[in-house]
């Protein structure tokens, strides 16, 4: 029978054979296709070198890109494929000042560079209303739509301009009567900061030696509180837990001794001789204390789902810095203080403290600076900021980079850092004007003139932007555009 055949089941075999192998090539084939289209490969000096691709979106949109002076084909927003090596880009458009930077590609990489933002080489700028004296405060709210401000001729009145629709008259906020203490000498406001309802606002009421805390509610004025009376507490800080409108922290400094509660129920203790606090989501509490800690130093506790661990130890110092945040689902930890050269960053430091018996929270990065006063998350929290004035030190968490610079320029009194602008760049105000840069000290441009007590107020779309500025006898908001016209 024919199955039987030695020679036809040796035929059969090196058949099959030969069929298996060419499938095995023509995947592989595929593959090599699949894979040229995505990255593709270059011969330079007979070597194979791999391609990269980079993804680059502006505004405006579409820009002229140039790679190495060259104009390329394509415009943004767009993807390019090119050689690994390092390449001098610039971004143009019609009326706008050019975008410039030098990438590095690297062969089987993906980079996105979708942050260009290119200004307007004429800016120009209208009047929305003025003012007979400089407000002694102007604070934006966490989704950019409202700007408030108190008014020059009563203190207890405050003005909300919704910057989406910057030419309808702002509304009068003006705080129900007997809500603040009466005070006998002076008195001034400090911002505390927001709830994440974009709602109430926390401030400090400062009046002859002490001080209250008024949580303003912007959009019904008369349900404001005055949160000393409301939980019989006399703190000398208070902040939103999990920046929520209902829930606080209270800090006493005369004992140390930090409690928290909600409205409606009766505050609790949290921890004892505590000289530093910030908390992150309900459940996490970064604070620095002198219980359990060796002389001339402080123990940095993180407390989560209501037990405390041990982090590390730091020297005693006039500034702590403390903060948390989550990006790209994992979370972020900063600690550090004013006395030493380093910022140490923690990668998932609650998972580190609940990973079993014994286990140690260890830093995976260190921002180095020298004696670091100011530090934030940027507002995607993919950049972390660490300052001593024009000196900075910026750590991106997506591509494990980080940068160490001194600004250009000097920042005008009485700006102790800069400004987290969007999730990618800077302003503060020297000589006078408003500066932005991106966040690897590149890009700087010089805006308009600006009263440096107060940061530019961007716009939610980063289509314009607000200033307070001073002229001749009055002081003026102004809202400057960057759509060139």
């Amino acid at each position: 029978m024919e199955y039987l055949d030695p020679q036809r089941r040796k035929r059969y075999r090196i058949s099959l054979l030969t069929g298996y192998a060419l499938v095995t090539i023509g995947i592989a084939v595929g593959i090599l296709i699949l894979v040229w289209q995505a990255f593709g490969y270059n011969v330079q000096d007979g070597q194979v070198v791999q391609d990269g691709m980079i993804f680059v979106s502006s505004q405006p949109n579409p820009a002229s890109i140039y790679v190495n002076g060259v104009l390329n084909a394509a415009t943004t927003n767009t993807r390019l494929t090119l050689p690994e090596g390092v390449y001098s880009f610039k971004l143009t458009s019609p009326g706008y000042r050019p975008w410039k930077h030098v990438i590095s590609v690297l062969g089987d990489q993906v980079v996105h560079y979708d942050y260009p933002l290119l200004i307007p080489s004429k800016l120009v700028s209208k009047t929305i209303t003025s003012f007979t004296a400089a407000p002694a405060f102007a604070t934006q709210s966490p989704s950019l739509q409202y700007l408030v401000m108190p008014s020059p001729t009563g203190f207890t009145t405050f003005y909300r301009f919704n910057l989406n629709n910057p030419t309808a008259a702002p509304a009068t906020i003006t705080l129900p009567a007997g809500l603040i203490s009466t005070a006998s000498t002076t008195q001034s406001w400090q911002v505390v900061g927001w709830a994440n309802d974009n709602r109430h606002l926390l401030l400090e009421h400062l009046y002859d030696g002490t001080q209250e805390f008024i949580e303003v509610d912007t959009a019904n004025p008369a349900q404001s509180i005055n949160i000393n009376r409301t939980f019989n507490v006399t703190p000398t800080k208070v902040t939103f837990n999990n920046l929520k409108s209902n829930q606080f922290y209270f800090y006493d400094s005369s004992t140390d001794i930090l409690d928290s509660a909600t409205i409606g129920s009766t505050p609790t203790q949290v921890a004892t001789s505590v000289v530093a606090y910030k908390s992150y989501q309900n459940s996490n509490l970064l604070y620095a204390t002198t219980s359990g800690a060796p002389s001339g130093e402080v123990a940095v506790e993180l407390i989560t789902d209501g037990n405390s661990y041990f982090v590390r130890n730091l020297p005693l110092a006039s500034t702590y810095l403390l903060d948390m945040a989550g990006y790209n689902s994992n979370d972020y930890a900063v600690i550090g203080d004013s006395s030493a050269n380093f910022v140490y960053i923690y990668q998932n430091p609650s998972s580190q403290a609940t990973s079993g018996p014994g286990a140690k929270i260890l830093p995976f990065r260190a921002l180095k600076i020298n004696s670091p006063n100011f530090e934030q998350f940027a507002p995607t929290a993919q950049f972390i900021l660490v300052e001593n004035g024009t000196e900075l030190s910026v750590y991106d968490i997506l591509n494990d980079n980080i940068y160490h610079y001194v600004l250009a320029k000097p920042l005008d009194a009485p700006q102790q850092h800069v400004y987290w602008m969007d999730g990618d760049r800077f302003n503060y105000v020297s000589g006078a004007s408003v500066n932005i840069i991106d966040y690897d000290n590149t890009n700087e441009q010089v805006l308009t003139p600006a009263l440096p007590q107060y940061p530019a107020f961007f716009a939610s779309n980063y289509l314009s932007y607000f200033t307070l500025s001073q002229k001749a006898n009055h002081v003026e908001l102004d809202q400057i555009s960057l759509v060139a016209s």
